[in-house]
């Protein structure tokens, strides 16, 4: 059976109701979120990109972009307490600033979340190619597929499955992380010979930023949870903790853990920095880990890729076809997009559009570029997005408390200060990335300006 919203200008009312029940608990978000970080996929690759741009320094810069992530996750905390409709960033934007700015939002968005979960997708197959010798395409097929399958089927069954392995997975890395301490002497240095500048530097912090920034995906699903205006920010604030604060361990364990194996920072730079390749995930913590651990990491290894791979892709996909519904629903893109099956409470139509372009995306992706290129790539790119979507969140909030200076003058400060935090990332992304990627970002956001405009005058807005 399938149901819709109501029709006329109602379809752009439906902050009284968003034809989606609220079945998802605090425990289900935060796995569900955890999942979009893919823990281990990130602190492997996200991780690897951050040790190719600051070497030692990089948990450093994973803490830097904790705290980055942690500012801009503030604001979202106090933007999901008031609005819990579906549709996260782009219904803040929309309700908050303007209609057109809410159209480019949610253009953003999508280029965000589409990207995101192409790039887990391509790092999982990659990796796997990589140290099992799995057939990359064969692989990328495979996550891509059953990902779609599981948003097209409903969000319940893969938080329940989230909430399985996110904890086997915590556990995991955790484990990792003492052991490789212990075995390694806790050689813990942050110091470093190379000669690092601000934007490369920044860079790093970029791509640290990735591995906490799976709480992105909790704000569009804010209309399927139970009492959202408390479970979304408790979930926001405790993923980004976990996943960051545990990124800095783990690449601090890693840290200690080549410094013993090469005795000195400056042969372990050198090795850093020959076994990073553009056409390979030779990464160097999985080379660490094969040297402390053996054959015995591989298993774990391998199941940590596939559920990371899937569940990385799924989040994103589910987050994006959240925002797809939520704007069908306002009346800014095709209304069959808001189109819900009553069974599994799932906007099915939306779901199959985000996947196609998760598909698209990965496999036009994967043609072009090397693996581990298509992933820095795309990485880059959705990171970028993200970052542009928390500016307008920054702005959302600070145009929502002016009205009460006084009152909200904490929540003003809080988005002054993650605006200059996202501004000063994105001006190093903008620095250190390529032009024609560059180009490919602004082209995108020009498209959605052209969007917004042109849908507002259809309208008459």
């Amino acid at each position: 059976m399938v149901t819709t919203g109501s029709s006329s200008n109602a379809n752009r009312q439906y902050s009284s109701s968003n034809g989606l029940r609220r079945v998802l608990s605090f425990r289900e978000l935060f796995f569900a979120s955890l999942g979009g970080q893919s823990p281990f996929l990130s602190i492997t690759t996200y991780g690897t990109a951050a040790i190719l741009y600051a070497g030692l320094l990089a948990p450093l810069a994973a803490l830097v972009g904790t705290l980055i992530v942690l500012v801009n996750g503030l604001v979202v905390y106090q933007l999901s307490r008031r609005l819990t409709k579906t549709g996260g960033y782009y219904a803040y934007a929309n309700q908050f600033i303007s209609h057109r700015i809410g159209i480019e939002t949610g253009f953003i968005y999508l280029f965000y979340s589409i990207l995101y979960g192409s790039a887990y997708a391509i790092g999982s197959a990659g990796i796997m190619w990589f140290l099992f010798h799995i057939n990359f395409l064969y692989t990328l097929t495979a996550i891509l597929i059953i990902q779609a399958v599981l948003a097209i089927l409903g969000i319940k069954p893969s938080a329940k499955y989230a909430v399985f392995a996110g904890s086997l997975e915590l556990g995991i890395l955790i484990v990792m992380g003492i052991i490789l301490l212990y075995l390694s002497g806790f050689r813990v240095n942050l110091t470093t010979s190379q000669n690092i500048s601000l934007a490369q530097f920044g860079y790093a912090v970029l791509y640290a930023a990735a591995i906490p920034t799976g709480y992105g995906t909790i704000a569009p699903l804010s209309g399927e949870a139970k009492m959202a205006s408390r479970t979304v920010p408790k979930a926001i604030v405790a993923v980004i903790l976990t996943g960051g604060l545990l990124a800095v361990f783990d690449l601090l364990a890693f840290n200690s853990a080549g410094l013993a194996l090469f005795e000195s920072y400056g042969h372990f730079e050198s090795f850093i920095k020959s076994m990073i390749s553009m056409s390979a995930f030779n990464s160097p913590v999985l080379y660490i880990l094969h040297k402390y651990f053996g054959i015995f990491i591989d298993i774990p290894v391998l199941v940590a890729l596939v559920n990371d791979g899937v569940l990385g892709v799924l989040a994103y996909n589910l987050a994006s076809s959240r925002v797809l519904f939520a704007m069908s629903m306002d009346g800014w893109v095709p209304k069959p997009l808001s189109y819900i099956n009553a069974n599994t409470n799932n906007p099915v139509l939306a779901a199959l559009v985000s996947s196609i372009g998760i598909i698209a995306v990965s496999l036009v992706a994967s043609t072009l570029l090397s693996p581990l290129m298509a992933f820095l790539v795309l990485g880059g790119l959705s990171t970028m997005a993200g970052l542009l979507v928390h500016v307008i969140s920054d702005v959302s909030l600070m145009r929502l408390s002016i009205r009460r200076i006084k009152k909200y003058a904490v929540q003003i400060i809080l988005a002054s200060s993650a605006l200059i935090l996202a501004a000063y990332s994105i001006t190093s992304a903008l620095i250190s990335t390529r032009p024609m990627f560059v180009e490919l970002f602004l082209g995108w956001l020009i498209i959605g300006f052209i969007y917004a405009e042109a849908s507002s005058i259809a309208k008459g807005k």
